[in-house]
């Protein structure tokens, strides 16, 4: 997986679930993503990359994050 992909299903998990929303919408992402000093790619390849890999899934048009996205960052559960 990209380091794009990477920060987009970071970007989806620390943004829903819990307390915050269910889902995020692409250009909510695509805002936090342009403020990331090491995202440098395109959102829409990100995403779909992300989606691909597993680590996000689709809800109603929008994103969440799957429980693979824990993989990123070791020592991370909910």
């Amino acid at each position: 997986m990209s380091e794009n992909a990477a920060i987009v299903a970071r970007i989806i998990e620390h943004n829903t679930g819990g307390q915050n929303r269910a889902t995020i919408d692409r250009d909510h992402i695509g805002v936090i993503a342009t403020q990331h000093g090491r995202f440098d790619g395109d959102i829409d390849d990100s995403i779909a990359e992300a989606l691909a890999e597993g680590y996000i899934g689709e809800q109603d048009g929008e994103y969440v994050a799957t429980e693979k996205v824990w993989d990123l960052v070791p020592g991370t559960t909910r």
